[in-house]
Formats: structure tokens, C-alpha cells, sequence
């Protein structure tokens, strides 16, 4: 009886239309580990089964997830959101109930000042393991990493140890992104090098140190994100988290003048540089830069806090990262492909020569 009961059930989920969870994650921008999270944990989104057991997800599964992440974004916490999807007359009338929205996101980011400001390592990382675990990464960026790195430097600059909390939240989060970086064993999906070019007093200020022959040993020992503003230093952090995320590995060249990046070329193997750049850069120097970017054999994206206000480069602004790594991705299969097929060609040709002798 158990196996008639399981070829019915197979013979029932070949007859939809059901999708991976690979696949789901592609389409949803919920991960894996997340949305398996959520059924463990939440009784949220119950796929159907293979006889293998793999996880296979129904269009219903698919637009609950979407539901689902409407209410994330208006700061409901994942724990709350069952009750708002036991029926639409429910949801409706929750939806029109006034929401404190970003309530859950607004806790976070006090709580991760408080581990901040008390050098607390251990909460920190509590925090953003749950924060990352639970929810999908472009909301937790958003609402939560994006957001808190906003307030930050009017929170640190009035104070004395401004720069150790940095320094140390710096450390913190670098070991996070090497962590994650690892890809669970998984190979990188494409290769980046990310360079912040200074503004015009940054430049200044790197020429000062550098002009000093007796002060070599002690410039060399500066971290190059010295020359950077606290708004750059905190984004690059989110930019490397994101990156690692989506199993892009990182060439951190640092700070970099526009001469500097000249000299780059095809002599560095990635698949793109995104440049950071800081604010107030004069004319001259944007010009500079477009001359540049437009002669350079790499693709180069502008990115950051600070890119939108070069408005004469707008045509080098970053795509959206996710689907720019898909496409890069796509496209190095293809050529891996289309190189196994030439390989076989020419072995088939030079088997069936000795087979001629």
C-alpha cells in the first residue's frame, strides 16, 4: 500500500509545476538555510517532498514566500508572521491596522549599537547570525546593515574612541565576510576587485605622508582606509558582506588614485572592478576618470554612498550586483562548455586520424 501511496505522490508532483529550492532561492532572494529556517522553525512554507525527500516548492509555496517578505519589509519579525497568513480576510485586516513599521529593524540597530559601544563580541555576532539566518540578505542589507551604518558616523565622530570602535568593528566584520567568503566548499561564482578612490584631499593627504622619506616605515603601517571618510569605511564593509554572499571573491586593492588604476589594465584576472569613490571630487578629476574608465579593457562600476553624485558617470554605475554575478556566472558555463566541446572535437579528430594509420 506505502509504495502505490508513493507512486500516486510522485506521479501527482511530476504533473506540477514545482521548482528546487535552488531555484526558489534564484527567484525569491530567500536562501536556502533561510527558507529551510523558516519551515523548521516557523511551520512556514511546507514544500512538497520527493520520494528522495528533496524539497520541491508549489506556486503556492512561491507566493506565500512573496507575502512573506511583504511583511518583512514592513518590520514585522518573522516569529509574528504566521497568524498575518492563516487567511487573506486576516491579512487584509491586519493590513489595514496602523503597523509600527520598522520596529524589528529599529531594535536590531540599537542592539547592535549596544554591542558596539560595549566591545560585546559575542552579541554582535548573535545578532547578525540571526539577522542573516532568518531573513533574506537584500532586506537584512536595507533595513538593517544600509541603516545602521547611516547613523553611525554622527553616533562616533563626537567621540574619543571613535576610532577604536571602528577599528575594532572593522576586525569584527572582516571576520565575518572571510567566514562567509569560504562559499560552505562551494567554488566562487565570479572574481572582483574593489578599489575606493580618494577625493582630492585624500590624495593630498597620502602625498603628505608619502613625501616624507623618514616617515616610509610608519605611512607603510597606516591602514590604506585611513585616507577614507568613516560614510565609505562602514559601506565597504557592507559591500564585502554582500559580495561574499553571493560567493564573489574579493581583491581588496584599497585606496587608489586615478593614475594608479590606470596602470591596472589586463594585468589583474577578475571579472570587473567596482570603484568607491568618496565625495567632492572637482571637474577636472571626473574628467580625468571618465577619460579613463572609458579607455579601460576591464568593466568598471561606479558604487557607494557617495557614486550618484558623480552625475557625468552615470553610465558606469553598478548594476544590481545579484543579477550581474547570475549573468557572469551563465556566461563563464557557457564557456566552459563551449571549451569541453572543442576538446572533444579535437580528440574525436585526432582518434579517428590513428584510426586512418
Amino acid at each position: 500500500m506505502k509504495q502505490h501511496d508513493s507512486k500516486v505522490e510522485a506521479e501527482n508532483l511530476e504533473s506540477r509545476e514545482l521548482l528546487p529550492i535552488g531555484e526558489v532561492s534564484l527567484l525569491t532572494g530567500v536562501n536556502a538555510v533561510t527558507l529551510r529556517a523558516w519551515q523548521r522553525r516557523f511551520g512556514l512554507v511546507i514544500p512538497a517532498r520527493t520520494p528522495k525527500g528533496h524539497r520541491l516548492y508549489t506556486p503556492e509555496n512561491i507566493q506565500q514566500i512573496h507575502e512573506i517578505n511583504a511583511w518583512l519589509a514592513k518590520g514585522v519579525a518573522i516569529s509574528k508572521v504566521k497568524p498575518l497568513l492563516m487567511s487573506s480576510a486576516l491579512a487584509t485586516e491586519a493590513d489595514s491596522t496602523p503597523l509600527q513599521e520598522g520596529d524589528l529593524w529599529l531594535e536590531l540597530i540599537t542592539a547592535l549599537n549596544s554591542a558596539l559601544f560595549e566591545l560585546e563580541q559575542p552579541k554582535l555576532h548573535q545578532i547578525l547570525d540571526e539577522a542573516l539566518g532568518l531573513y533574506p540578505f537584500q532586506l537584512v542589507k536595507q533595513k538593517l546593515l544600509l541603516a545602521w551604518m547611516a547613523q553611525l558616523p554622527a553616533l562616533l565622530e563626537p567621540r574619543l574612541d571613535a576610532e577604536l570602535l571602528l577599528a575594532w568593528l572593522e576586525s569584527e566584520l572582516a571576520s565575518r565576510i572571510g567566514g562567509r567568503a569560504s562559499f560552505a566548499g562551494q567554488a566562487s561564482l565570479a572574481q572582483i576587485g574593489v578599489v575606493c578612490l580618494p577625493s582630492i584631499q585624500g590624495q593630498k593627504t597620502a602625498e603628505l605622508h608619502a613625501g616624507h622619506s623618514n616617515m616610509i616605515h610608519s605611512s607603510a603601517s597606516n591602514s590604506s582606509t585611513s585616507n577614507l571618510s568613516m560614510t565609505n569605511r562602514l559601506y565597504s564593509l557592507v559591500l564585502r558582506l554582500e559580495l561574499a554572499e553571493l560567493r564573489v571573491s574579493v581583491i581588496d586593492l584599497g585606496v587608489l588614485d586615478t593614475t594608479s588604476l590606470g596602470l591596472i589594465n589586463n594585468r589583474l584576472k577578475v571579472d570587473a572592478l567596482l570603484l568607491v569613490p568618496e565625495a567632492n571630487h572637482p571637474p577636472s578629476k571626473i574628467f580625468e576618470l571618465q577619460s579613463l574608465l572609458e579607455q579601460m579593457p576591464l568593466s568598471c562600476y561606479l558604487i557607494g554612498p557617495f557614486a550618484p553624485t558623480l552625475t557625468a558617470l552615470l553610465a558606469f554605475m553598478a548594476p544590481d550586483l545579484a543579477e550581474w554575478v547570475s549573468q557572469v556566472s551563465a556566461a563563464k558555463e557557457q564557456q566552459k562548455k563551449q571549451l569541453r566541446k572543442n576538446k572533444n572535437a579535437v580528440e574525436a579528430e585526432q582518434g579517428g586520424q590513428a584510426d586512418e594509420r
